[in-house]
Order: C-alpha cells, then sequence, then structure tokens
C-alpha cells in the first residue's frame, strides 16, 4: 500500500496493480485487495496459485521452516508466488510478445526482517533472476514501518481487516515462517481457513511424519537420498534374501 502510494503522489500510475493469491492465506485479503483497487480505477491482475499449496504438500509434505536461499521459505515463494506471477504477466501484458520488459514497482523493505535485509541489500533495483525483463524497483527499499505508516494515514488509506486482528496481512499462511501461535490465532479469528488447514494437514499426515510450520525430519533427507524407508510403518531391517526365509 505505501509503495502504492509513494507512486501517486508522484504523478506515476501504474498501468496494473499484481496481486499473488496464493491460496493459502485468510481470503478476507484477498477481498479487500479487490474492492480497493476497483475503487481506485486501476486495472487489477490477479496471479492465482490455485490449489499449487495443496498439490505440493500431498505430494511431497510441507515445506517445513526457514529463510533465506534453498531454504523452506525459498521453495514455497517458488511454488506459490513466482510461477503465479509469472503465468499472469505472461498471459496479460506479455501475450506472446518476446522480450518485452515489465518494470515491477513493490514494497519490499530491507528492515522488515533480517531475511529481506540478507537477501536484498544492495538491490534496489533488480531482474528477476532466469527472466531478465522483468525488473523489480523496490521504491521504499530503505523505509522504516513507521514512514509506511504516516504516509498511509496522510493519504487516509483503507487498512486490511485482517491486518487490525492478526498485525499481519494474512496473505500467506504456509507455515515456513509463521508461528503456531500465529496458526491458533488465526483460526480463531478465521475459523474457516483454520478448518481449512486442519483438514489438509491430517491428510498430509497420513503420508508424511511433521505437520504445518514444522522442521523437516533430517532422517526424511537420509532417504531421499537413499538411504532405507526410516519412516515406513512396514519397515523391516532384513535384506531381501532374509525376507523369503522368514
Amino acid at each position: 500500500m505505501a509503495a502504492l502510494q509513494v507512486c501517486l503522489v508522484l504523478g506515476v500510475k501504474p498501468d496494473y496493480i499484481l496481486h499473488v493469491n496464493t491460496r493459502t492465506g485468510i481470503k478476507e485479503t484477498t477481498e479487500f485487495v479487490r474492492l480497493y483497487v476497483e475503487s481506485i480505477g486501476i486495472p487489477y491482475i490477479e496471479a492465482d496459485a490455485k490449489d499449487s499449496y495443496e498439490q505440493y504438500v500431498l505430494r511431497k509434505g510441507f515445506f517445513g521452516v526457514g529463510t533465506g536461499q534453498n531454504s523452506a521459505h525459498s521453495y514455497a515463494y517458488h511454488v506459490l508466488k513466482k510461477s503465479a506471477y509469472s503465468h499472469a504477466l505472461s498471459k496479460h501484458i506479455r501475450q506472446g510478445k518476446r522480450g518485452r520488459k515489465i518494470l515491477l514497482i513493490n514494497g519490499a523493505r530491507i528492515a522488515e526482517s533480517n531475511n529481506r535485509a540478507k537477501n536484498l541489500a544492495g538491490k534496489e533495483i533488480r531482474t528477476d533472476g532466469d527472466r531478465i525483463n522483468n525488473v523489480w524497483v523496490n521504491v521504499i527499499h530503505h523505509w522504516q514501518k513507521t514512514d509506511c505508516q504516516a504516509l498511509c494515514g496522510e493519504q487516509k488509506c483503507p487498512i486490511n481487516p485482517v491486518n487490525k486482528e492478526l498485525c499481519r496481512s494474512g496473505e500467506c499462511l504456509c507455515g515456513t515462517t509463521q508461528s503456531q501461535q500465529v496458526r491458533n490465532e488465526a483460526s480463531a479469528i478465521y475459523p474457516e481457513w483454520g478448518q481449512w488447514i486442519d483438514r489438509l494437514e491430517a491428510r498430509v499426515k497420513k503420508k508424511f511424519f511433521w505437520g504445518w510450520g514444522e522442521p523437516v525430519p533430517k532422517q526424511w533427507a537420509l532417504e531421499k537420498r537413499g538411504q532405507l524407508r526410516l519412516f515406513d510403518a512396514d519397515f523391516q531391517p532384513m535384506c531381501h534374501s532374509c525376507l523369503e526365509n522368514t
């Protein structure tokens, strides 16, 4: 919201507002975004991750916890956000035109977290890695939260009701950076979300041995590298010929 207000105050009206709906969070946040964008009359693009989260965790288990390169959060970002917005940009803006550059103005701030400070230091302007025609500009890169609040207050911006309740947007609750306390609070205030994640976790844990917001067991990593199925309920520490003779 603050990044958008910077653009509007400077007279730089975006061609579109892009919102990524990860389908893992509180639906009221996405509804708030839709209504606000409609009220200011800027064309809206919603990058929809659809059932990517459910399909992934049912196939491979929950992402785990942790931030940084090659971490649980990084994998979740690629599955839930990068794939979704890349598809949306291609469909709604590039429309088959190769090499078309898109300027993506966003509000990532290095003061938000240690992870942001580490990954975004010196990257006020950057390309999207393998997609060099996506150029990101962090217009409030060095701002503090109080700076954002001050500008949004001056511009009389509406506040996402979910943010009021949870002190966070609640847009993505994939479990890689959120605590069990956050889950409990979200479930209590938004029981529909709580029931959904409870049902999904129950299905996942029939096959895997860790839940939402829990680290992936180290033994599972060993198994993926070719070790025995340490978690298999039918596991028996005998070779094939021994089994035949039992």
